[in-house]
C-alpha cells in the first residue's frame, strides 16, 4: 500500500468515525428518552392513583381525567370517555390558584393535609399527561410548629422547606370566593 493510499484510507476513517459517534449518541439519547418516558408515565400512574384513594371522584377514575374545572363551588374532572364527576367527598376541594375554567393549580385538603395539583401548563410534564399536570404536591407537617409546613413533589421526588412551589406562591382563592391562605 502506497503512503498516498494511507493517508485516503486514514482521511475515510476519520470522516466516518465522527458519523459513527453521532450515531452512538443519537441512539443513546433514543434509549434514555424513552426510558424517561417511561418512569415518568409510572410516577404519573402512582400519583394519580394516590389521588383516587385519597380524593376519589364519585365516578372514575384520576388517571382517566383530561380536565380539572370549578363549577361554583366544586371541582369538576371531565373524563376521557366524555362524562364529567366530581369528588366523592365535595369538601375536599377548598381553593384554586387562577381561573375557575383553566385553573392554574387547585388545593385539595384531607386529614387536614393540603394537596395541590399543579397545571402550570409548560413543563415537561404537563405535556405527557391528559390532564395538563405539571406536579402533584403533598404537604408535609412541619417537624416543629413554629415553622412553615413542608411540601413533597410526586413528579421529581424533592423534599422542600420553603413556600410551596407551585405556579403561584401560597395565596389561593377559597371555593366560596375570598382569599385561602395556608
Amino acid at each position: 500500500m502506497t503512503m498516498t493510499q494511507r493517508n485516503e484510507q486514514h482521511d475515510q476513517y476519520q470522516t466516518q468515525q465522527p458519523q459513527m459517534l453521532d450515531h452512538f449518541i443519537r441512539q443513546e439519547i433514543n434509549a434514555i428518552s424513552a426510558l424517561n418516558d417511561s418512569h415518568l408515565r409510572q410516577i404519573l400512574d402512582y400519583s394519580k392513583g394516590f389521588l383516587d384513594k385519597v380524593f376519589p371522584l364519585e365516578h372514575g377514575s384520576h388517571k382517566d381525567v383530561l380536565s380539572y374545572v370549578v363549577y361554583y363551588q366544586h371541582l369538576l374532572a371531565f373524563l376521557k370517555d366524555g362524562s364529567n364527576s366530581g369528588l366523592a367527598d365535595p369538601t375536599q376541594f377548598v381553593a384554586l390558584c387562577g381561573s375557575k375554567q383553566k385553573p392554574q393549580s387547585v388545593l385539595l385538603r384531607g386529614e387536614g393535609r393540603h394537596v395541590e395539583l399543579v397545571f402550570c401548563g409548560s413543563g415537561q410534564h404537563s405535556a405527557r399527561d391528559n390532564a395538563g399536570i405539571t406536579d402533584i404536591q403533598l404537604e408535609i407537617a412541619a417537624e416543629q410548629p413554629e415553622l412553615s409546613p413542608r411540601w413533597f413533589s410526586m413528579m421529581d421526588g424533592q423534599l422542600r422547606s420553603d413556600q410551596l412551589p407551585g405556579c403561584h406562591g401560597t395565596c389561593f382563592t377559597a371555593k366560596d370566593g375570598g382569599d385561602y391562605q395556608l
